[in-house]
């Protein structure tokens, strides 16, 4: 389900004055790209209802890949800006997302094997190790350990 565009607002208006509080300019891209996002789902969901309702999984999928993006924190500031922000987001993912993209990525892995192209099977695999990173960060999110992109487990 998706949040409404009242709350989806609300979260925008905090990573906007996250952006502004950070001395790190890296950290300020990144929050000022996820609250732009935000607002521009809040936006289309309040335009048009029944379409968002129709796409509420791929707008689900832009809503968490802004989050996630917003959360990288390599730099310390960063990463107590992030863990204030992990503590008021409400968004749960859906268990059945994360094992479709392991699903998905076995699938892709699958498919590249049959190409003989070296470079389709790179972009396969690529995209396969993608799917596979994006279930292992929101895992860690709802354990309530966020993995920096180093630490994700590497998978086969």
């Amino acid at each position: 389900m998706l949040p409404s565009p009242a709350e989806l607002c609300e979260r925008s208006r905090f990573y906007l004055e996250a952006a502004r509080d950070t001395t790190d300019t890296e950290a300020k891209r990144r929050f000022a790209a996820c609250a732009l996002i935000l607002a521009q789902v809040a936006e289309a969901i309040e335009r048009n209802k029944g379409a968002a309702d129709a796409n509420a999984t791929g707008l689900a999928h832009v809503i968490a890949d802004a989050l996630a993006t917003a959360r990288e924190a390599p730099s310390d500031e960063r990463r107590a800006v992030t863990v204030a922000i992990a503590a008021r987001e409400v968004v749960t993912p859906d268990p059945a997302d994360i094992r479709a993209w392991r699903l998905r990525a076995a699938e892709l892995r699958a498919t590249a094997d049959q190409f003989a192209v070296p470079s389709a099977q790179e972009s396969l695999r690529r995209t396969a190790t993608n799917y596979e990173r994006r279930a292992d960060m929101v895992e860690a999110a709802m354990a309530g350990t966020p993995t920096a992109p180093d630490e994700r487990k590497q998978t086969g």
